[in-house]
């Protein structure tokens, strides 16, 4: 087997990030149309709501509070999602041990005029930063993905409290 050339080190990762990248915006997108999905689903099971005898228990205050706790929590960790940016990622676990440039994901306070960009990216190795580059993408890619699961599974329980708070209202 022959050893691979640079270029196609450098290939391989610029292809990695770029799906990296784009599940990224994925997972946001995804987020934003779930997210509606589910406040109008609850507008429609609202509805129902209308139908249903009403509760003559003391404890109605608490039922409230901890219905619209149940509601509006996927609703907030759907936005959760949306919050962690790549300049949010989360650190890797041990700092590279080779000096890298940052040309890939410029921060404007340290590289703020264009002959400091272009002198790094002279500088730089191509795939240190592109391997770098794609780790941090890939553990932000990972974040967006749990979140967005833990958002999914909150509104799966809420449909299921109040589909039981509905059932047990028939009775």
């Amino acid at each position: 087997m022959t050893e691979p050339s640079n270029q196609q080190a450098l290939g391989l990762l610029r292809d990695g990030l770029n799906e990296a990248q784009a599940t990224v915006r994925a997972y946001d997108t995804k987020a934003q149309i779930v997210s509606v999905g589910y406040i109008f689903a609850l507008g429609i099971i609202g509805h129902f709501e209308k139908w249903m005898p009403e509760p003559s228990d003391v404890n109605a205050v608490v039922n409230t509070l901890v219905g619209w706790g149940v509601v509006i929590l996927p609703i907030l960790l759907f936005g959760y999602v949306l919050y962690p940016s790549r300049k949010m990622a989360p650190r890797l676990a041990s700092k590279p041990s080779v000096t890298l440039e940052y040309v890939l994901y410029v921060d404007p306070n340290k590289l703020g005029s264009v002959e400091e960009l272009s002198g790094a990216a002279a500088r730089c190795d191509p795939i240190n930063e592109t391997a770098y580059e794609l780790l941090k993408v890939s553990n932000l890619r990972e974040l967006k993905r749990k979140r967005f699961l833990r958002a999914l599974f909150a509104a799966g329980f809420c449909f299921a409290v109040i589909f039981a708070t509905h059932l047990t209202r028939s009775f």
